[in-house]
């Protein structure tokens, strides 16, 4: 007891020595990290006026006159024991660079394994004090320089192999996007900061330009947002829904749409607009999404509106990098949506109409992109047809839905906003089932079931279609073009099965059919890029690689005994062989092109057979045109798509009237299908395709090891 009274008294002693002792006021940590005067207020002027929190510094007064002699000659020295630290640091950082350390492998990064595994033993062995976490314990109660410089390179080390930024590496791709401030995944690390100096950079004319491209390109493709309230925040400057003014969850959003409107210009209508280069804004605008999105603290979020903006962010970021981060990053908003319930039909908190609404349709948006990557990546998707399935989106107007109503939303008839949506919605669905298996969701197997599931596909897009006006509105045309599309490439899957090693043969197709069908898909993809109708979704080709339908037409290809369908169906098929390296995942170092490659030397060996034939007179005599009938009509490409407020080609009946090819009867192969007589496992079209498939499953994607 006397030993803990004393130890008492001791401290109370040292407590009012240190109260006693006056204190100076010094520069706040907010001028002092921005070098800037402080006038050493409580909160200071500066830190009122940027509205951050203000962090005093004080100290105590030094001692003056004899006192300070005084204190001075009392004061131990410590230039020897400073110097000797010194030297033993600036050692050890020559021994690093030089040799490197036990656990640095040859290239000069240290092994992440290793490193680890040694961080593990450390903090298990020895916990760290959280004020001096740089700094470790030796088993001698001294502090270990060397120990807390070697964790430091370590961890430098491994951030730069999490973040990808290895500049020790030449050949990166100077196209790929630079995702590490998003995905250091703390809550403003250094970009609230960095927020606060630039202050907001977007004036309102760019900002209202963006926002009516946004409205024009991206939204009727990709429907999450509810335009008249999208349209009230950016172009009239009123608050978005029920949000105070200066929230994260709006601003990210703003970022995400802008970001979204520059990815869908090229580069000439991005200059023709706003004057400058493209590229230089898509960098500048990708930061400030990424910026306020950490700010938002997307990663834990359970804010609807932070997950709207983080979904789009993904989706225009496909377009400007081919690469595996969106396909990886994409995880993230799925496990986020998960935690928001929105796979449910109905969560268990209250949620009003329109809430209601905008989440499901969030919901199949990232089941969009989540068959789409899984697509492009001949992968697995994540998410399970019956999530889906359960939850559909309603086929609304936006004008018809508000964030007041409190009454269940009435579905509409004739073609609506969200009518494309539903298309895809009921696309993926069955691509799902098609092409991909699960516990919950088997593949279906048998053909007459799989030609049944197409069947339904085209029957659901026929359905919603019928009040479409293709002739007066672009966006009718380019939706009408994009379900035939898939619905031939369905056509495709159902003969063609993506799987390696199907239990049984597809059926037999006669003739030549499936050769037409599948450079058919490749002229009607060419048909809606080159469409002066379909220009302002010219942007969605990343989304749509129609790597699979080329893969079929090549193998058959392979086969070809006809020179003169040899010669009507080359010129496409290469054409499409070359835009398509450009567009498929990873390019054509990925693993789907070099499967392709294969094939496509077999194919030109087969053509240069063909050209030394006798009948090679007539090798040249038919072939197709090098652009579909309606892609040259008889207008100019409109001068009106590269302003900053065209007229709504998308919902718009006042359009000019176009020349419409290609709107009669749906593309079918069916009825040169013998449904009694499979595929023989030795037929060579199907061996091309099957040599095709395994290649392309069991290729290594040599890319990301180089």
């Amino acid at each position: 007891m006397t030993d803990l009274h004393g130890q008492a008294e001791a401290a109370q002693g040292r407590h009012a020595t240190s109260s006693a002792t006056p204190q100076i006021r010094l520069s706040c940590e907010m001028c002092r990290r921005r070098k800037i005067k402080c006038d050493k207020l409580d909160p200071c002027s500066n830190c009122e006026r940027l509205r951050v929190t203000c962090v005093p510094v004080e100290r105590a007064r030094l001692p003056r006159g004899r006192s300070s002699r005084g204190a001075a000659e009392k004061r131990p020295n410590n230039d020897t024991r400073l110097k000797d630290r010194i030297a033993r640091l600036e050692g050890l950082i020559r021994g690093i660079a030089d040799h490197g350390d036990d656990e640095t492998t040859v290239d000069g990064f240290p092994s992440s394994k290793a490193s680890c595994s040694t961080r593990s033993r450390e903090s298990s062995a020895q916990p760290q004090s959280p004020g001096n976490g740089s700094q470790i314990e030796a088993k001698d109660g001294s502090r270990s320089p060397a120990c807390s410089w070697k964790g430091l390179f370590r961890r430098r080390h491994d951030m730069r192999d999490t973040c990808g930024q290895t500049s020790l590496n030449p050949n990166c791709d100077s196209r790929s996007m630079c995702y590490q401030r998003i995905l250091l995944m703390s809550r403003g690390s250094g970009t609230q900061k960095e927020t606060v100096e630039r202050g907001e950079f977007v004036d309102r004319t760019t900002q209202q330009k963006l926002c009516q491209i946004y409205l024009q390109r991206v939204d009727p493709f990709f429907k999450i947002l509810h335009r008249p309230s999208l349209s009230a925040f950016l172009i009239d400057g009123k608050p978005y829904l029920n949000y105070a003014p200066g929230s994260l969850a709006p601003k990210a959003l703003k970022y995400a749409v802008c970001f979204a409107a520059i990815c869908s210009l090229d580069e000439e209508e991005y200059k023709h607009i706003f004057k400058v280069k493209k590229t230089l804004m898509v960098e500048r605008y990708q930061k400030e999404a990424e910026s306020v999105l950490t700010q938002a603290d997307y990663i834990t979020t359970n804010d609807l509106t932070v997950l709207q903006a983080f979904t789009l962010f993904l989706l225009s970021s496909r377009s400007q990098d081919q690469s595996r981060r969106v396909w990886t990053m994409l995880s993230i908003a799925l496990r986020i949506a998960q935690a928001l319930s929105l796979h449910m039909a109905e969560p268990p908190f209250p949620v009003t109409p329109f809430q209601r609404e905008m989440r499901r349709r969030l919901w199949t948006a990232i089941g969009f992109l989540d068959i789409q990557a899984a697509t492009d990546r001949a992968s697995e998707p994540m998410m399970q047809v019956a999530w889906l399935q359960s939850n559909p989106p309603s086929n609304v107007n936006d004008h018809d839905i508000s964030f007041e109503m409190d009454t269940p939303v009435q579905e509409s008839t004739g073609f609506t906003d969200m009518t494309f949506t539903m298309i895809t919605l009921k696309a993926q669905c069955v691509s799902r089932i098609l092409n991909f298996t699960s516990a919950a969701s088997p593949i279906v197997e048998p053909i007459h079931s799989r030609q049944q599931l197409v069947l339904d596909f085209q029957h659901t897009a026929s359905t919603l279609l019928q009040h479409a006006q293709p002739h007066t509105i672009p966006f009718h045309w380019f939706a009408r073009q994009v379900a035939e599309c898939i619905n031939a490439c369905m056509q495709l899957i159902v003969l063609r099965p993506l799987q390696q090693h199907p239990k049984s043969p597809p059926p037999r197709v006669h003739g030549d059919r499936l050769l037409k069908l599948a450079v058919d898909v490749l002229l009607r993809n060419q048909e809606i890029r080159n469409n002066p109708r379909a220009l302002p979704w010219r942007w969605i080709e990343y989304t749509f690689v129609p790597w699979h339908a080329l893969a079929v037409a090549i193998s058959e290809l392979c086969v070809c005994q006809d020179p003169a369908l040899m010669a009507k169906s080359w010129a496409p098929i290469e054409q499409a062989y070359e835009r398509l390296g450009r567009l498929v995942a990873d390019t054509s170092q990925g693993r789907i092109w070099k499967p392709m490659e294969n094939i496509m030397a077999q194919a030109r060996m087969r053509r240069d057979q063909l050209l030394q034939s006798p009948s090679r007179h007539l090798f040249f005599q038919v072939s197709y045109p090098s652009q579909p009938a309606a892609s040259q009509p008889r207008i100019q490409s409109s001068q009106g798509f590269m302003q900053p407020a065209p007229i709504d080609y998308a919902t718009s009946a006042a359009a000019p009237s176009f020349e419409i090819t290609g709107l009669g009867p749906w593309p079918s192969v069916w009825d040169a299908v013998d449904w009694t007589n499979p595929l023989g496992e030795n037929e060579m079209s199907w061996l091309n395709y099957e040599n095709f498939i395994g290649d392309l499953h069991g290729i290594t994607d040599l890319s990301s090891v180089q």
